[in-house]
């Protein structure tokens, strides 16, 4: 297992924010020319340790943050919370159980809370926990029948949380005894079992003891997906719905919640789904964001503020191009806001005047921002930033600009990897669009063979950040063309409007045009062509197989081939809204020619497919029929299913598997290299250890 090394920042001669790539390339500065030349390979992906959520305590000294590993012999990932000081010494192992996560700190900085799974068996179910920031053991603050789904602090002495209201043990014996039939769309079902769901309060500390006792805060049959507590915790608002149909989440409102009361009112009332909540230092005005006020448009997300008294809502810059991520935070004047912000490529931390509505950026980065928690002054806050040539680390800077300090080093064996830097590109779509992408040269400069790879959606995007895929593919002798097409995040609304009731239209004629680009760049031969894709990137990859011949092999997961099909069994609200339009009765011919099935007979690419088992956003039938189609047709194909997973894979053999069969396809089709195999897996006592794989 490698450990978690500290380093110190440099500091930058001109002040401001220092990329995060510098920084990694100052750190290992020491490292031999000959340690960089070792091949980033498949199992380097899988033993990639993660940092993520780091919280910044409230003086600003101190920084808690998860830590993610991979434990190979049981197959899955390990989480653990760890606590660095913010000038980068001191980095230690903050709670002694696997598994714990989500660490908040209280608003006066003496505890920790934090979830932890407790009970055993069929009981088992994650609780809040809290423990002292100078030390002695965690205790159980909960004991809740059903898992907490997540918690915030009120004051110093009380918590609230989120949690599945449990069952009556009538209903309970009954649904164990075989009556578990699952009434589709009705009560709290979607297409799956359901719960309701409650909002909770709990004080730390109480001599009354009914306050030490939990006490449900909201009534009646209720969806909650997330709150946010009032300063003073005497009210909290929530997003909610009081039904569960899978479609029908753009029927979300707001509530506001007296808690001495438990009077609840809506503060919405539309068709569009509100989200992140966020209130004012004063408590008068509450931040959400939303689509629209009225209904669900395509829209990359709008940033409102309401005020709660008088329902008053104003837009907050309605012309800006950058895309929040996350929940925007007022700073303590209630005067403005900071948020992450991703911009075409790349995020950083930005700051939007409330009166003014001027947006600036605060740092100036290369890479992706991510997660940025604040001291209460706001003069400090953590980050992570990963780059094309860093998976991720905790960062601290300040929000006057000035240069950040490096808290982690999560993977320092990536120092001995040679890695590829991708280039911004642009180039010209059919109808005049510019269109722009990352493209990944080999690093083998006597290889010919380029992947055209589509993202995700259709609202994904490729980033600046780290791209283990890319990496492997680019070490395996591979360039990589990744088209942020029409349709895309990062990019304002025009552009991701861009493909409404036209998928396979003008953003196929991106990802072709982006192929002839990179051919002409030199950097591949138009015989060793092939294109991947997840997702939306398996659709567009499927349809543009039908559409040309040019390809040589094909990697598609989670796809849909068969827009008619899915309807009842997938999410189809935005293909019904936004990518189609209509219906499949009243819409028949476009959701008919639109689909990669109906062309089937065109396809002459050998295809891989994935599918996750249990993908309810994609349903895997659509790879099965699609996989039968081929297979009737005499088209070399192959589909690999993967028990338990849902729209992505999460368990480390099945990733792996999912990765090596993808590099073999192409290796085989591509290259007509029939004989390549992965190296096997070396272990180090039971553990994994950084290894070549090609």
């Amino acid at each position: 297992m490698y450990g978690l090394r500290v380093i110190r920042a440099q500091e930058s001669a001109r002040g401001g924010f220092v990329p995060a790539l510098l920084l990694i390339a100052f750190s290992f500065g020491g490292t031999s020319a000959a340690a960089q030349e070792t091949a980033f390979g498949v199992d380097d992906a899988i033993n990639l340790t993660r940092v993520s959520d780091p919280r910044m305590s409230p003086d600003g000294e101190r920084v808690l943050f998860s830590r993610s590993e991979l434990d190979w012999d049981e197959n899955e990932r390990i989480t653990s919370l760890w606590i660095v000081n913010a000038d980068g010494a001191d980095a230690r192992r903050f709670t002694g159980e696997d598994g714990d996560s989500g660490a908040r700190w209280s608003p006066d900085g003496r505890w920790v809370a934090f979830l932890r799974s407790a009970g055993e068996g069929e009981d088992r179910a994650r609780q809040v926990f809290v423990i002292r920031t100078d030390g002695g053991e965690a205790r159980a603050l909960t004991e809740h029948p059903t898992s907490v789904r997540s918690f915030e602090w009120g004051d110093a002495n009380s918590i609230f949380y989120l949690a599945n209201d449990s069952l009556p043990d009538d209903e309970e014996e009954r649904r164990e005894d075989g009556y578990d039939a699952i009434f589709v769309d009705e009560a709290p079902n979607g297409q799956t079992r359901g719960e309701w769901s409650s909002i909770w309060t709990i004080a730390l500390d109480s001599e009354d003891e009914e306050d030490a006792e939990a006490r449900r805060l909201t009534t009646g049959n209720l969806r909650i997906g997330q709150f946010a507590v009032a300063p003073g915790a005497d009210r909290v608002a929530y997003t909610y719905r009081s039904e569960n149909r899978r479609n029908d989440g753009y029927l979300s409102e707001i509530a506001l919640l007296d808690v001495a009361t438990g009077e609840a009112r809506d503060l919405t009332d539309n068709e569009a789904p509100e989200s992140s909540l966020a209130w004012s230092p004063d408590g008068t005005r509450l931040a959400f964001g939303a689509p629209d006020l009225e209904t669900w448009e395509l829209d990359q997300g709008n940033l409102y503020v309401m005020d709660v008294e008088s329902g008053e809502v104003r837009q907050m810059a309605p012309d800006m191009m950058v895309d929040i991520r996350g929940t925007p935070q007022w700073h303590p004047s209630g005067d403005a806001f900071y948020f992450a912000g991703l911009d075409r490529t790349v995020a950083n931390l930005y700051r939007l005047s409330v009166d003014s509505g001027e947006l600036e950026a605060v740092s100036s980065g290369d890479g992706i921002l991510s997660s940025p928690s604040f001291s209460a002054d706001f003069s400090r806050y953590a980050f992570t930033q990963s780059t094309p040539k860093s998976p991720g680390d905790v960062f601290v800077a300040g929000t006057d600009g000035s240069a950040p300090t490096r808290l982690t080093e999560a993977n320092p064996w990536m120092a001995e990897r040679q890695l590829a830097e991708p280039e911004v590109v642009q180039w010209t779509s059919r109808d005049g669009l510019p269109v722009e992408g990352l493209l990944y040269r080999s690093l083998n400069s006597e290889a010919r063979s380029l992947v055209l790879e589509i993202h995700g959606g259709p609202a994904g995007v490729f980033t600046r950040g780290f791209d283990a895929d890319a990496q492997i593919l680019a070490a395996a002798g591979y360039s990589i063309i990744q088209p942020n097409v029409r349709g895309s995040s990062g990019y304002g609304d025009e552009l991701l409007r861009g493909n409404m009731n036209d998928i396979g239209g003008g953003d196929y004629d991106d990802v072709m045009t982006g192929v002839d680009y990179a051919l002409e760049a030199g950097v591949a031969h138009p015989d060793s062509l092939s294109v991947k894709g997840w997702s939306y990137g398996g659709i567009l990859g499927g349809w543009t197989i039908t559409q040309t011949d040019r390809f040589k092999a094909a990697s598609l997961g989670a796809m849909v081939s068969d827009w008619q099909s899915e309807f009842g069994t997938g999410f189809h609200f935005d293909v019904l809204r936004w990518y189609l339009g209509g219906d499949p009765w009243s819409n028949r011919n476009h959701w008919l020619e639109r689909s990669a099935y109906s062309h089937l007979d065109q396809v002459t690419t050998p295809t891989i497919l994935f599918h996750g088992e249990r993908d309810q956003t994609d349903t895997m039938a659509q790879s099965m029929n699609f996989f039968a189609g081929l297979t009737h047709l005499g088209v070399e194909s192959r589909f690999i299913l993967f028990p338990r997973e849902g729209h992505g894979i999460s368990e480390p053999r099945h990733h792996r598997t999912r990765l090596v069969e993808e590099l073999r396809w192409l290796e085989l089709y591509v290259r007509g290299n029939a004989d390549w195999e992965a190296p096997e897996r070396p272990e180090e006592e039971g553990k994994p250890r950084p290894v070549t794989e090609n």
